[in-house]
């Protein structure tokens, strides 16, 4: 099969998950009748075409034009997708005792490896099952309430594991490239409960860092209120903590303290 009608073939499934052509041309700003070219393998997107469609879904050109068919998204917006070799990578760690942070909704605030002024919020939730500690970690843009898990680009989901005093959340994202990431915390030594890091994140054009502090969110959030603040926000936010913003100035310092003694010759 063609890449044209491969494409087709991808966007297809992709625009019926969405809801409508028309919904995929309105939010990627995308003509109408353009799309529909592309749709039914009469032309390819230019480059810039490109790189907003897989934006906006969430994968790379690879999946777009891939002769296999695309993992169907299922109800809550994340994709279910063969993860025998992640399974495989995480089975060890499942015998690990379970790390003593408490099951729960949490903040994680994480800087935007390519954006030096921006933040993102994603929510985290902790749950305990067996004698193993899970979370899921969705990263996104605000949606409307009825669309509330749509359009989401991560959705982390992985196990937490303790060693030396760090919480090292191993995850891997269930959305668009299916990236792995490792984002390591430990408390600070401050009289409020919050963590402090470094997120390590694999994606297909290399290794990304970013900076993190989590926390907890307040009493009787659940995560779906949570998910409403999960969006990016610029550095100067002023609905941004204080002490979040302090941590997170404090863990980039301390992450390029890291990458200069790495990188320096010995």
């Amino acid at each position: 099969m063609s890449l044209r009608l491969n494409m087709a073939k991808n966007l297809q499934q992709l625009c019926a998950q969405k809801g409508s052509a028309n919904l995929v041309a309105r939010e990627t700003g995308i003509n109408r009748q353009q799309l529909e070219k592309y749709l039914k393998g009469r032309s390819l997107p230019s480059r810039s075409t490109l790189k907003k469609l897989c934006d906006y879904f969430q994968i790379s050109e690879e999946e777009l034009f891939s002769s296999d068919a695309l993992a169907p998204e299922m109800e809550d917006g994340s994709r279910q997708v063969a993860t025998r070799s992640c399974d495989d990578a995480i089975q060890p760690l499942l015998s690990e005792p379970a790390a003593s942070i408490k099951p729960g909704i949490y903040f994680l605030w994480m800087s935007v490896p390519t954006e030096p002024d921006g933040i993102v919020c994603a929510p985290v939730s902790i749950e305990r099952h067996d004698d193993a500690l899970t979370f899921r970690r969705i990263t996104g843009s605000a949606e409307p309430s009825h669309r509330l898990w749509w359009h989401r680009v991560g959705d982390h989901k992985g196990i937490v594991v303790e060693r030396l005093n760090w919480f090292i959340f191993v995850a891997v994202n269930q959305r668009g490239n299916l990236e792995p990431s490792l984002v390591r915390l430990r408390w600070v030594p401050l009289s409020v409960a919050v963590l402090g890091g470094h997120a390590t994140i694999l994606t297909p054009n290399g290794i990304s860092f970013a900076v993190c502090c989590m926390r907890p969110a307040p009493p009787g959030t659940s995560f779906r209120q949570a998910l409403r603040q999960s969006r990016k926000y610029q550095k100067d936010d002023p609905s941004i903590d204080p002490i979040t913003r302090m941590v997170l100035d404090q863990q980039r310092q301390d992450l390029l303290q890291l990458i200069i003694r790495d990188v320096s010759p010995s």
